[in-house]
């Protein structure tokens, strides 16, 4: 009795409140160094910045691990994450929309009446996992998709790569591109031992990104050396290491601090990103904001969100890989350094934050 009148103090009802009380699962930030974690963290500040001037039609509330309540001040509510929430969900209150943010998400709304709007960046598992891990991953996102009212994707790649394995049940379907923080904005943080000039790898060291098809090709580019930045904790990653001895111009530096990435992107040459899943790829736009030639394969949903000014890896050849390396630089300037920025630039978390606006106010919860 009194875990109910709790929340019936802490979310009091009245019924003449046209506004719609809306939950946004932010509880990937268990996991804040990861690419979903970072975009979880601008999207709490997203709503930090915004919440006051939405008062009147929205009543917000996050739902984040224990060490973020209070994070992004106080004109949003919180709700600690916990496993109490995830196995009932009955313990949570009601709400009109429940946005979960990505497809990690482990809770969902006690109400079949709550407009439930599932966010899925990517179906990665069944390109990573041994086929077992592939099933049990497949029937836990088919579970939440069943319970879904409707879904945004990062990116039509994303959306089709999904659709060949779940069934969707003919929901709608929203198609909203990744914010991308502008990274141009914000203090720099030199590395002291970076050698210049150099290329620029960024992200976790997992197979699909295909790291090692970079090796043999920085052997085609003696005068340059190439950084790789990002999770370097992973099985992968030690066997990338293992063969740094024979290529001294590669270096792993690992996890970098946001002043850390600026000065990155601000001083590559280039960025490689040589990838075979992605459901968007943020680097390739991160890359795009400084005027930066990018590199990338032309797999899954990098030729879509990389447009027409990337160049694409069509194979892994390291010969072919250099040429188009050698002929992009060549033929990079000034011109196609604004285009990319002007491009790029149209991935603003303003514009992500308001498509998700105009959904949330599109129709009765």
């Amino acid at each position: 009795m009194r875990f109910f009148l709790y929340f019936c103090i802490s979310f009091p009802v009245d019924s003449q409140m046209k506004k719609k009380r809306i939950l946004i699962d932010l509880g990937i930030l268990r996991h804040p160094m990861c690419g979903l974690g970072q975009i979880a963290l601008n999207y709490g500040r997203w709503y930090q910045q915004h919440a006051r001037e939405l008062a009147d039609r929205l009543d917000i509330t996050l739902l984040v691990p224990k060490n973020y309540i209070g994070a992004f001040g106080g004109d949003v509510h919180y709700i600690r994450r916990n496993l109490l929430r995830e196995v009932c969900p009955w313990f949570m209150p009601h709400f009109d929309i429940w946005h979960s943010i990505n497809q990690k998400c482990s809770c969902h709304p006690k109400s079949r009446c709550t407009r439930f709007i599932l966010t899925i960046h990517d179906v990665n598992f069944l390109y990573e996992k041994t086929p077992k891990k592939q099933r049990k991953y497949g029937r836990k996102l088919q579970r939440k998709c069943d319970r879904a009212t409707e879904f945004a994707f990062i990116s039509n790649f994303a959306c089709e790569d999904t659709k060949r394995f779940i069934d969707l049940h003919d929901k709608p379907v929203h198609i909203i591109y990744n914010g991308v923080e502008d990274l141009t904005v914000g203090s720099q943080e030199p590395l002291a031992s970076a050698p210049a000039p150099f290329f620029l790898f960024i992200g976790e060291m997992r197979q699909k990104k295909q790291v090692h098809t970079l090796l043999p090709l920085m052997d085609r580019f003696p005068d340059y050396h190439l950084i790789i930045a990002g999770n370097d904790k992973t099985d992968y990653a030690e066997s990338i290491r293992t063969q740094l001895p024979s290529h001294p111009n590669v270096h792993v530096i690992g996890f970098v601090t946001d002043a850390q990435r600026r000065w990155l992107y601000a001083h590559c040459t280039a960025l490689f990103l040589p990838s075979i899943a992605e459901g968007f790829g943020l680097p390739v736009i991160e890359a795009m904001q400084w005027g930066k030639p990018v590199f990338c394969s032309d797999r899954t949903s990098l030729p879509e969100i990389g447009s027409a000014h990337a160049h694409y890896f069509t194979d892994f050849n390291p010969d072919r890989m250099a040429a188009l390396v050698s002929d992009g630089l060549e033929n990079f300037n000034a011109d196609k350094a604004a285009q990319e920025q002007a491009y790029a630039a149209t991935f603003s978390y303003e514009k992500h934050m308001q498509q998700y606006l105009d959904l949330f106010l599109s129709a009765d919860a």
